[in-house]
């Protein structure tokens, strides 16, 4: 087996173009809710904002403010992600300079290094049980348009949480396995999913599972309790995430769209309520079935139950955005290059599908150049008004491909049957 700085060696120059490629995009692109949000956030956890609590702009420092009652500028994710982009502020206001572009550009790196790391630790996973094949999976994510649009362009940081995820698929001992996993939920609340798979194991289930899923909590806990922040503030926010339902990356989107055509009415508050919870008792349903279909003491199994409660809660979910597919595409890297190569079809048609309606529902990403081109504003609006109605048929369209591509793999996954080869370990 490769040593660590071995196989850096050998990823190196992927790695370093990937990060040159998401630098070039780094300091002057962003999107207008979330990397804006970021921006707000960073300076208010300096000046004794509340980040579950309605954040202003930030002065000298915001491009836009596309927030209203529906929307509003405020945070969904446990504390994680606000001592961050507070940290990058604190480093932005010791610089010299003062250019607000130098601050967009220090929010952007905790997301491209994670990005990136998330290659790397792709590449050391697949290396070490394929190895004629960690290559390419490296270069499958380090050069993926999808990627480094939303690591380098859009500044979303679903990465980061994912990398946790893959480190605690790695570790041999239950307590590092779910304390990874713990931290993943603790970066961004959706790896939350994957808490009952990496926790099963021959003799410390239970406290396996406690620890994934009190190290979130108490972490969150002591950092509400230290900053003085507002419980409900942050209840409120969780549940609406929970529970919400909109434009969707998946069948789902049937609910915006064709009540956009008025072939629909508008849901009440109750019907809403109910189909935007409908994804947790169907997920608990689907984690059952993983967990009982396939052996999580073996690297085979435990990614394909993986790969399938990611898929259950892509299809019940009601409102899927396109970072969420990451989940899936990293996931689905692994069962690509190592076991199933035959359904690389599925992922680069998944891949393909999610860059489409990325790159139409942001308008063609003219939306993401507006941190340093006001007048993109004026060309989204002028869009909005053209193409409007075109637009959301598109989404619509494209949404519901990515559902087939999903039902699709969920179909190829269930039949699969694990190889006579497959790695077998044991969590101590």
């Amino acid at each position: 087996m490769q040593s660590r700085s071995e196989l850096l060696q050998s990823a190196w120059l992927p790695l370093l173009l990937g990060l040159l490629t998401r630098e070039v995009f780094s300091f002057w692109t962003g999107h207008p809710y979330d990397f804006e949000l970021w921006v707000r956030l960073g300076y208010a956890m300096l000046h004794g904002g509340d980040p579950y609590g309605s954040l202003p702009p930030a002065p000298g420092l915001s491009f836009a403010n596309p927030y209203n009652i529906r929307d509003t500028s405020t945070i969904a994710y446990l504390p994680f992600w606000p001592l961050v982009t507070g940290l990058m502020y604190i480093l932005y206001s010791n610089l010299s300079v003062t250019d607000n572009l130098a601050y967009y550009f220090l929010l952007k790196q905790p997301i491209i290094l994670g990005d990136l790391a998330l290659a790397y630790l792709l590449y050391s996973y697949v290396k070490a049980r394929k190895a004629r094949s960690a290559g390419w999976v490296l270069r499958f994510w380090v050069f993926s348009p999808f990627t480094i649009i939303l690591s380098g362009v859009w500044g979303m940081f679903d990465s980061i949480a994912m990398a946790f995820i893959v480190l605690s698929m790695m570790a041999s001992r239950w307590l590092k396995r779910s304390a990874w996993a713990g931290l993943g939920t603790f970066a961004k609340s959706i790896p939350v999913i994957y808490a009952i798979p990496l926790s099963i194991n021959k003799s410390r289930t239970w406290q396996s599972l406690l620890v994934s899923i009190t190290l979130p909590v108490t972490l969150s806990i002591s950092i509400f309790v230290a900053m003085g922040w507002s419980f409900p503030a942050i209840t409120s926010a969780l549940t609406y995430t929970v529970t919400r339902w909109g434009e969707s990356m998946s069948l789902w989107d049937g609910l915006f769209y064709f009540e956009f055509l008025g072939i629909m009415p508008t849901p009440t508050q109750i019907a809403s309520t109910i189909a935007g919870a409908v994804w947790i008792p169907a997920l608990i349903i689907v984690t059952v079935v993983a967990c009982r279909k396939f052996r999580l003491d073996t690297d085979y199994g435990l990614v394909q139950a993986l790969i399938l409660v990611t898929l259950g809660f892509l299809l019940f979910k009601a409102r899927i955005t396109e970072q969420y597919a990451l989940y899936l595409l990293a996931l689905s890297a692994l069962d690509v290059a190592i076991w199933n190569p035959r359904r690389r079809p599925i992922l680069l048609a998944t891949m393909v599908t999610v860059i489409i309606y990325l790159v139409t529902n942001n308008y063609f990403l003219i939306r993401f150049l507006l941190p340093t081109f006001p007048i993109a504003l004026q060309l989204e609006g002028s869009l909005a008004v053209t193409i409007g109605p075109g637009r959301l048929a598109a989404n619509f369209m494209t949404a519901s491909a990515f559902t087939f591509l999903n039902i699709w793999y969920l179909v190829e996954v269930l039949r699969g049957k694990e190889p006579s080869s497959s790695i077998q370990h044991s969590i101590e």
